[in-house]
């Protein structure tokens, strides 16, 4: 019988007698509980970052906007939506997300997992090769953004609905008022309508800039933490499994940090596209938007918003890791 520290060590997917449907389930499942901590604690982080992204003072989108809708700050931009919409507006979109995530990091970690392991198998076991961290992760964006580009869409719309009121009431009053195809009243409502209204290449708006961005993202965000624990483990001779909560943790808020520093500039393009309107889009593209943002707002615009993506980094992505808790990685 092998000793308890043995035992300890051993990671899920090598338990000599469990069956392949239990391994199955032990490689998602810890996905699933990550995704639903990733939207429930960052989502307010999420619609402050993405409102100053659209909205933010000196961008294309707060042009000819009333004062209560452009923000200069993180904080700023709390104050006016508390004001003007109430607590419950830092949640909106919160639906099409969670279902989403519970879908999407049940996807990243296995596909990363499987991806490394195939890089990785003519080398020693435990081996620290970044390059195939790097790919491994690019290929789990890859994957999920498939599943994140629609989840993200309704989110963004439902969190620029009182945009895109206030801009059909200056276009259209005169005409008598919103257009009811862009007045969602919901995250359901807000995919039925653009399904009707705009097919499978409406609800995949922002696709490109998703993918591009989720491969970069994620790249980083696995390297963040794999290599946050190979140091930590390599220190004194430890695995993954003999660190204390608060180092895995840890290594979870470099993910993240990985994650944001490497992906804002093309998760601001990605903002605007699915920001805008489906009918009467104020981009053309992927790159018209770059050129645009870039040409009126500078590159220093694209980085907008990062400090609140920085500050939910560091909660969303400690709750992720503490969920999911990978000894399971290789």
């Amino acid at each position: 019988m092998p000793a308890l520290g043995q035992m300890e060590n051993a990671t899920l997917m090598e338990v000599e007698h469990t069956p392949p449907v239990h391994k199955r389930m032990l490689d998602i499942l810890p996905g699933v509980s990550g995704g639903v901590a990733r939207i429930m604690v960052g989502q307010p982080f999420d619609t402050i970052k993405t409102r100053l992204q659209v909205l933010g003072k000196g961008t294309i989108g707060a042009a000819g906007m009333p004062a209560d809708m452009v923000y200069s700050s993180g904080m700023d931009c709390v104050r006016k939506m508390m004001k003007a919409e109430g607590p419950a507006a830092l949640y909106k979109g919160t639906i099409a997300p969670l279902l989403g995530n519970m879908v999407l990091l049940g996807i990243h970690f296995p596909t990363f997992t499987k991806t490394r392991a195939y890089l990785e198998k003519d080398l020693p076991a435990g081996s620290f090769s970044p390059s195939s961290i790097l790919l491994a992760g690019a290929a789990a964006g890859a994957a999920g953004s498939v599943v994140s580009t629609p989840t993200e869409l309704i989110r963004t719309k439902m969190q620029m609905v009182r945009k895109a009121n206030i801009v059909a009431q200056m276009k259209g009053a005169a005409a008598g008022g919103l257009n009811p195809e862009e007045n969602y009243k919901g995250n359901w409502d807000c995919a039925k309508k653009i399904l009707r209204n705009h097919g499978l290449r409406g609800i995949y708006s922002g696709y490109v800039s998703t993918l591009l961005r989720d491969m970069q993202g994620y790249a980083w965000f696995f390297f963040g933490y794999e290599a946050t624990i190979h140091y930590l483990a390599g220190q004194h001779g430890k695995t993954k499994a003999d660190l204390e909560y608060w180092q895995v943790m840890g290594a979870g808020v470099m993910a993240g940090f990985g994650l944001w520093g490497s992906m804002f500039p093309i998760d601001t393009i990605k903002s605007k596209i699915q920001a805008d309107s489906l009918s009467k889009p104020e981009f053309k593209g992927t790159m018209d938007c770059i050129k645009r943002s870039i040409a009126i707002e500078g590159y220093a615009g694209m980085w907008r918003g990062v400090t609140a993506a920085l500050w939910r980094a560091i909660p969303v992505n400690a709750a992720i890791f503490l969920a999911v808790q990978d000894p399971r990685i290789p």
